[in-house]
């Protein structure tokens, strides 16, 4: 300071003729001393000093009339600068941002029409910008603080790693503008521009998550294309704002995560996605898989291919992640999604996350790629009548508020994009523009589409604690949303009170409703039979296991009767008793488009019954299918079940334990099901027909049946005969099951050796189930021969040991199968090792010659095989992701 006076002299002159001689830089000089008088008096704190002196400056800059243009226009800006900050120094911020702002509306038009270096351009505006920002958070301004701190950085980039500390000073004023942590808001900066070591990835796991830290997180991914990967772990229950705010903002986030293209990884805990394809979740690559070899085969990319499912499946994936990475989660599968629906079933959701899911689901505004979730699948969590309360909103239309936060996801102003906002381009006299302008590290964002929000299925089973008032809640929230289709509410707490909510369903196109397993009795039956006449679309009703009895069969009756579109009734494990099915088949003969009848374990024993059941399958002429398994009816009642068949056009028979022995097997094919054509599946499992029952079956069997299944039917290696008898006779006959039945080694071998002697077209058997039949190591190798034209194989529970699967597997005859069940046998390390050598050899022999016709397995399953540890499953599916990625092993 004591210099400058010194020196004050030398700026000033009496003489006319020296002030009007142009080599005289009075002015400059003056102007000079007095801004370096001023920067030594801030130091010193004499601030009132460099008040006077930048004041003095000023008033030379603009007072010497026409004059005024000999001072350079950077010097006047420059000298504003300074101004406006020691008015800062003494709190006088808004007159202080009034020069600020002047000056740096001076640079940008001096920078714009004159010729400087563009170091020096950049670090004066980041000067100009670090100054304004600072006054206008002193102000409280936040908003114009956060589009100078923005412009600030994004200036900064001319100076690479040399840049005196400002980016460092704009951060930390960006940090409180924006209200973030410091270390956060350098981070974002980073993770936007792409500096610094490891900047392609962002961990967040130990950030808030705040309003204006997500409000950041969206602006990056904005405009970041460096960014590879987020990883987000969160432990903090406590969360310090409502969870309206924290859901919006989680959508808003979540749709910049799944347009950001450069992106390409999210990890949620221990959960990585692809953004892209949020259904396919990504697994970390071993060692052998990023190794040379594998890059050299090329193997691995056959694994990239796979196919989108129509249903994402979550199912347990969610629930050790806490309710706040449940919700991001959420948004991410529903905003994200490519399917026809989502299954988030045993994942714990309740209360404290529902409203992030429902939120996500009316979310319209979604990128191109994505499409609108019609399909919901909440089975086995934590849902109750609070929650369901939640539930209902899904189908409420967007409140103004909601609407707005839609708007402010998509607007790149509402978070913080560099482009100016109006208000801070006013004050600048709109000439904010052009200098700091650049695409650089601004990503293609995804384009736009409005999506209406419309889930049209929902299944909210085996949440007990539902209950009457949580499915009255609901039912209300569906009665505003007519294309409504499918309701599942399978034990859900449901009793004959709670019924009444279901007439709300009227007023949707409702086609399925399911609410077996409650205990709504025979009144709450009667309840939904009148409301289910009231729903015209409805095609299939369950009510499986309700304590249904005799009571209700009036009501049934009438609902079969008048109904015009009801075609699927399931009443299976109910109590209507002879009595009541009596009642119940005299309305459903009277239906005009009923096609399956399930009456399982309903207790009928009665001739009258069973007349009445097959009067009914003889009047309906529409009627496909029924069920009345575990019925066990008199004697003589199978005499009328099986006269029905030939006269009804039933496809598919349910006949499983119902007591049938050879005698009541013979009664019942004998008498009209072997002279059908029509009947092609039927279910005989767990009745005693014994061998000679089968004989009859064999000898009785309608030509057309497809599908036959004889599980538990006290068979013998006596039948191997029959057996053979059974598929020589039977050209239509897909899929056999004859699983546990005591059939041993050779009851299969005659059959066997028949199929291998006959052309694969002479016959349709294609799928062959034998689980626990006793085969062995023997009965597995003698079905060898067989193995290249079937394409499904089952032979758990067989006592195989891995020399029976050695054996098979080096037996070098063709196996093209789709699947090979060998769960519950005794195979160990060496029978592992024979399946998967020699099906990496044919692997090889597949890709050195593509036309030749090589053996195949899609899938082998080895679970509860005690001889397979952990580490051999993990070496073995290791070893098969290299040598032969079309191999699927279930452990």
């Amino acid at each position: 300071m004591k210099l400058c006076k010194h020196a004050e002299p030398a700026t000033r002159s009496t003489e006319s003729r020296i002030l009007q001689d142009p080599e005289a830089e009075f002015d400059f000089l003056r102007i000079t001393l007095l801004s370096v008088l001023a920067c030594a008096a801030r130091r010193v704190k004499f601030f009132q000093v460099a008040v006077d002196a930048l004041t003095e400056a000023k008033d030379i800059c603009f007072g010497r009339g026409s004059d005024h243009n000999r001072v350079h226009p950077l010097m006047i800006a420059l000298t504003l600068l300074n101004l406006s900050a020691v008015l800062g120094d003494i709190d006088h911020d808004e007159h202080g941002l009034r020069w600020g702002l002047e000056a740096l509306t001076m640079m940008y038009q001096i920078f714009e029409e004159g010729n400087y270096p563009a170091t020096v351009e950049k670090y004066y505006l980041v000067l100009a910008c670090h100054n304004a920002a600072l006054l206008n958070v002193k102000l409280g301004r936040w908003d114009a603080a956060v589009e100078l701190v923005d412009e600030g950085i994004d200036f900064t980039k001319a100076f690479h790693e040399v840049d005196d500390g400002l980016r460092r000073k704009l951060i930390a004023i960006g940090a409180q503008a924006k209200h973030v942590p410091e270390g956060f808001f350098e981070e974002a900066v980073n993770a936007l521009n792409g500096w610094g070591e490891g900047c392609d990835v962002w961990n967040l796991s130990f950030w808030d998550f705040s309003a204006g830290e997500i409000r950041e997180e969206i602006r990056v991914l904005q405009h970041t294309s460096t960014l590879r990967q987020i990883i987000m772990d969160h432990f903090d229950e406590d969360r310090r704002y409502s969870n309206e705010t924290e859901d919006a903002l989680l959508a808003q986030f979540i749709l910049a995560v799944v347009s950001c293209q450069s992106l390409e990884r999210l990890t949620i805990a221990s959960l990585e996605f692809d953004p892209r394809k949020v259904w396919r979740r990504i697994k970390k690559r071993s060692f052998l898989e990023t190794s040379w070899y594998a890059s050299a085969l090329n193997f691995t990319n056959i694994l990239e291919n796979a196919q989108k499912p129509e249903i994402a499946m979550f199912k347990e994936l969610l629930k050790s992640l806490n309710s706040f990475l449940k919700k991001v989660v959420y948004c991410l599968v529903v905003l994200g999604n490519e399917c026809e629906g989502v299954d988030l079933s045993e994942n714990g959701i309740d209360i404290r996350s529902i409203s992030a899911l429902v939120r996500a689901l009316r979310w319209r505004r979604r990128p191109k790629f994505t499409r609108q979730v019609s399909t919901v699948i909440l089975r086995s969590n934590a849902l109750d009548a609070e929650t369901t309360r939640e539930l209902a909103r899904m189908w409420d239309p967007l409140n103004e508020e909601e609407q707005l936060q839609e708007q402010y996801a998509t607007d790149p102003d509402a978070v913080g994009k560099s482009t100016r906002t109006s208000t801070l381009v006013a004050a600048l006299g709109g000439t904010m523009g052009g200098i700091g302008d650049s695409a650089e590290g601004n990503a293609l964002q995804e384009e736009e589409t409005v999506i209406e929000p419309g889930v049209t299925h929902l299944d909210v089973s085996y949440n007990s604690n539902v209950g009457d008032q949580g499915l009255d809640l609901l039912t209300a929230g569906i009665a505003k949303f007519k294309p409504f289709k499918v309701l599942r509410a399978d034990q859900v707490g449901l009793q004959t009170r709670g019924c009444f909510a279901l007439e709300r369903l009227s007023a949707t196109v409702i086609e399925l409703l399911c609410i077996s397993n409650n205990a709504i009795g025979s009144e709450g039956a009667g309840v939904v039979c009148r409301a289910a006449l009231g729903c015209h679309h409805l095609h299939t009703l369950e009510m499986d296991n309700c304590a249904i009895d005799t009571k209700a069969a009036a009501d049934l009756s009438e609902l079969m009767e008048k109904h015009g579109a009801l075609r699927n009734i399931s009443l299976n494990n109910n109590d209507l008793q002879s009595e009541g099915i009596v009642e119940f088949c005299r309305g459903c003969a009277e239906s005009a488009c009923l096609s399956s009848v399930h009456l399982a374990y309903n207790n009928i024993t009665s001739d009258a019954a069973t007349e009445a059941v097959g009067d009914m399958m003889r009047k309906c002429e529409t009627l496909l299918e029924m069920n009345l398994s575990g019925n066990h009816i008199n004697p003589g009642g199978a005499l009328y079940i099986g006269s029905a068949i030939e006269h009804s056009r039933i496809l598919t028979m349910f006949l499983e334990d119902m007591g049938f022995t050879e005698g009541t097997i013979d009664e019942f094919l004998d008498h009209g099901a072997a002279e059908t054509q029509d009947l092609q599946v039927m279910i005989l499992n767990n009745n005693p027909v014994g061998d000679e029952g089968l004989g009859i079956i064999a000898e009785c069997l309608s030509i057309g049946l497809t599908d036959l299944s004889l599980s538990n039917c006290a068979l013998t290696k006596s039948s191997q005969a029959t057996l053979l008898n059974l598929v020589s006779l039977s050209p239509n006959l897909r899929s056999l099951d004859l699983s546990y039945n005591c059939l041993g080694p050779n009851g299969c071998s005659d059959m066997v050796m028949w199929m291998t002697q006959n052309e694969k077209d002479n016959y349709s058997l294609r799928s062959f189930e034998l689980a626990g039949c006793s085969l062995g190591d023997e009965g597995f190798y003698q079905l060898v021969p067989v193995l290249g034209s079937v394409t499904y194989v089952g032979v758990r529970e067989n006592g195989i040991t891995s020399a029976g699967l050695e054996a098979v597997m080096n037996s070098h005859q063709m196996i093209q199968l789709k699947c090979l069940d060998l769960a519950k046998n005794n195979i160990g390390e060496q029978g592992v090792h024979a399946l998967t050598e020699r099906f990496q050899q044919e692997h090889k022999r597949s890709l050195w010659n593509p036309k030749q016709l090589t053996s195949t397995i899609d899938q082998v399953i080895l679970t509860d095989n005690a001889d397979i540890t952990p580490g051999l499953a993990a070496s073995t599916e290791a070893f098969l992701k290299i040598h032969n990625p079309l191999l699927s092993v279930v452990w």
